[in-house]
């Protein structure tokens, strides 16, 4: 009697792990391909944007020599500005 109870034990136990590998297999996969699919389409949007951004950086750059050489006392002030914040964040200790 406790040699069948044991077999019937561990036939349910099996059955049980079979449905879980199979369910988790699914949900494994399922999961694997969302995941693929959100990593191609961030790729393409990556490349999307890597191609726009020496155009913009040009852009950008032409603006800010414009506005160096129109305001050159207020330039000098904010990156003196810049400089000091970025060197109080660098030297901070603990």
């Amino acid at each position: 009697m406790a040699k069948d109870t044991f077999e019937k034990t561990k036939d349910f136990v099996d059955e049980k792990l079979g449905q879980t590998k199979e369910y988790l297999g699914d949900s494994y996969k399922k999961t694997r391909e969302r995941v693929d699919d959100f990593l191609g389409d961030a790729r393409k949007q990556w490349k999307g944007v890597s191609a726009q951004l020496p155009d913009q950086w040009e852009d950008v750059s032409g603006e800010v020599k414009k506005y160096v050489k129109k305001n050159p006392v207020a330039s000098l002030a904010i990156a003196a500005g810049v400089g000091f914040l970025v060197g109080l964040l660098f030297s901070r200790r603990d």
